[in-house]
């Protein structure tokens, strides 16, 4: 069975990217999905100084082994000012020091969505782009605008239709590009 490593790059605890990530991850059927959450890790902020003083955090050394593991991943990164959240580019600043080829030329399902119109559409548009330098293939994209307006959080479900076509579509030709050498019965 193949592995995906779903990520939460944002730093808040109840994050709505993070119920966008389980949601799209719940559509996986035949990937086992191991979450990590970017609230849930404290770093120092990369700079070559603490690198040479203390190393490199014990916690980035076995962010990267999952790294290692996975088969693909799921990013779901908020937005902020148009650019991922400096919490996750940090994480990136300290992989990079293990190998710049964070992704290590792995499939990667980019997700956004935030409580305005533009969904991080802007942010997930950079990413596709950084995602080759950073070892990453970008195998599929989705940006929910208007959360609140658009996702049902007591029936943890997309609303409009349209909207979950797209998220599905966008999933299974991930999954699909995943398990291409696989026969599933």
């Amino acid at each position: 069975m193949k592995n995906v490593l779903a990520i939460a790059a944002s730093n808040k605890k109840v994050s709505i990217n993070k119920i966008l990530l389980l949601y799209a991850a719940k559509k996986l059927k035949h990937v086992a999905v191991n979450l990590l959450s970017l609230s849930e890790i404290e770093l120092p902020v990369y700079n070559e100084e603490t690198e040479k003083q203390t190393g490199i955090p014990a916690a980035v050394q076995t962010i990267y082994d999952r790294f290692s593991e996975a088969d693909g991943f799921i990013l779901a990164c908020p937005e902020h000012n148009g650019l991922p959240p400096a919490g996750f580019k940090n994480l990136y600043d300290w992989l990079s020091r293990i190998n710049q080829q964070v992704f290590q030329q792995k499939p990667v399902l980019l997700l956004s969505t935030s409580s305005g119109l533009n969904g991080g559409a802007a942010n997930l548009h950079l990413l596709k782009g950084l995602l080759p330098r950073w070892g990453g293939e970008p195998t599929g994209m989705f940006s929910l605008g208007d959360f609140y307006e658009n996702f049902n959080c007591t029936d943890i479900r997309i609303k409009d239709p349209l909207l979950e076509l797209q998220l599905t579509e966008e999933v299974q030709s991930f999954e699909a590009g995943l398990l291409h050498d696989l026969q599933i019965a």
